[in-house]
């Protein structure tokens, strides 16, 4: 037996033993070539070292497993790893820096740019570190990076507690923190990673360490809305508020008038209280484009009627399904889609001026079957924090405008990709920045418009912390 031939089967009997099927022997990396052939021993060694999970392309699950939220992206990564905790993080990083593999970091596997897998690498999947602990007397929640919205929030409710998170439930937490963090209490509490009071991070050379305020600081302001660029993190602390009922539903308008009540919804988060989270959503109908106000209102519901009669009387919804609640029943309630195939981009508009109405309108009007624009009013306490006191730039009053496309084949997929980035062009005049977490796509020019005065110390804090750009499967950061 040759010596090629020997190692060759020494190779797949070790593959077989850790119950890897030989067959899938040849894994192939993206980097540094197509044809890197993944070390099956070295696979085994992995294994054997951690206490969650190897997934590779033979395994069972691994089809269910490589799949995440945006099905625009069909990626095969060499292999998954479904980490039980730090450690198995930290041994995952050292294999995929050994092996020359890329890495990409999954929580929730919302990344709208599909940055949740890769072809060819290694996927830190975290979701099995989903538990939450609440220290309801100190109004603290510790979570696993695993964690998602719904996580955190079936966790908190028993106590009446909340801490800022998305309106989804399947959102994982650490990308919503990581990114920035935009929710329903953030006009009250401010974004979700001004809530964040520690954080446990595994760095790209295997190192664990704490970051807060007090403890590497550095790390703590960047990791505050500079996403995955400084290592993985493992565990988060939060601030918890009290929550009640609220005043939530939504105000949804007959077809047409696009102009007019974009304009109402305009004036109308110029001038709300803290209390007010303002929403505001066009969709397709069958009759033509359709106008939608989502309220949720942290008071009593005299005053929030008060509030929203600018919304009522002379704007006339069709439709008003306004009713008390509690807050968890207002997060239960918001958006739920199922995985699908999709494009997203945005702008932050400092102001819903005339012309950005105009732009807005007759987009909508033109649309492809399937779009989704999403108005997040930016009011209240979000907007209170100076930009350059974490990484999350997005801190003045204003409007975050969320572009979406999907399609159900490929002959629509490329109308409504260009009418995402037709819209967001045309509004490109009136805007001032954009929300890292909603770009389905990425460049240089993005990433730097998302984090503005604060992209040259990110860049610095980033050579600190990677140097070699390990974690670049994200809106990526370059070392300084």
């Amino acid at each position: 037996m040759s010596v090629s031939t020997r190692r060759r089967f020494l190779g797949q009997s070790i593959l077989a033993a850790a119950g890897l099927c030989a067959s899938r022997l040849r894994m192939f990396a993206a980097r540094p070539g197509k044809n890197a052939l993944l070390d099956g021993s070295a696979v085994q060694r992995l294994a054997s070292a951690i206490s969650g999970r190897v997934i590779t392309p033979d395994a069972s699950e691994y089809e269910s497993a490589r799949l995440v939220f945006n099905r625009a992206f069909d990626l095969h990564p060499a292999m998954i790893v479904r980490c039980a905790n730090a450690t198995d993080v930290a041994r995952t990083l050292e294999f995929a820096q050994t092996s020359r593999l890329p890495v990409a970091v999954r929580s929730g596997g919302h990344s709208r740019a599909g940055f949740s897998a890769c072809d060819g690498g290694v996927v830190i999947d975290l979701s099995p570190m989903k538990r939450v602990d609440v220290d309801a007397s100190r109004r603290v929640a510790r979570a696993g990076a695993g964690s998602l919205v719904g996580d955190m929030d079936a966790a908190t409710m028993r106590f009446g507690l909340a801490t800022p998170s998305g309106g989804c439930p399947n959102v994982g937490m650490a990308g919503f923190t990581l990114g920035g963090g935009e929710g329903l209490l953030m006009t009250m509490h401010g974004a979700g990673c001004d809530n964040l009071l520690t954080a446990h991070v595994v760095l790209v050379d295997g190192k664990e360490v704490e970051t807060s305020l007090e403890s590497n600081p550095d790390l703590f302001w960047a990791i505050r809305g500079g996403g995955g660029n400084f290592g993985v993190v493992t565990g988060f602390e939060y601030r918890l508020h009290p929550v009640g009922n609220v005043l939530a539903g939504a105000l949804t308008y007959p077809p047409g008038r696009i102009a007019e009540l974009l304009n109402g919804f305009a004036k109308f988060n110029a001038s709300v209280p803290d209390e007010m989270v303002p929403l505001g959503e066009l969709l397709p109908a069958e009759q033509g484009p359709r106008f939608i106000n989502h309220i949720c209102y942290f008071g009593d519901a005299r005053t929030g009627n008060d509030l929203l009669r600018p919304l009522r009387t002379p704007l006339k919804p069709e439709h008003d399904d306004l009713r008390m609640m509690s807050y968890f029943d207002a997060q239960a309630a918001g958006f739920r889609p199922a995985p699908f195939a999709h494009f997203q981009s945005n702008v932050f508009l400092p102001k819903m001026s005339e012309a950005a109405v105009d732009v807005i309108t007759t987009a909508v009007n033109n649309a492809p079957r399937q779009f989704r624009v999403l108005m997040v009013g930016f009011v209240g306490a979000i907007t209170r924090v100076g930009a350059n006191e974490t990484a999350f730039a997005l801190r003045q009053p204003g409007v975050e405008i969320d572009i979406l496309g999907s399609w159900s084949t490929a002959a629509e997929k490329t109308d409504a990709v260009q009418w995402v980035k037709a819209l967001r062009d045309s509004l490109r005049p009136f805007a001032h920045g954009v929300y890292v977490s909603q770009l389905g796509e990425t460049s240089d020019e993005l990433v730097r418009a998302a984090y503005a005065s604060n992209y040259g110390r990110l860049a610095q804090i980033k050579r600190k912390y990677d140097p070699n750009n390990v974690l670049h499967r994200n809106q990526n950061i370059k070392p300084a």
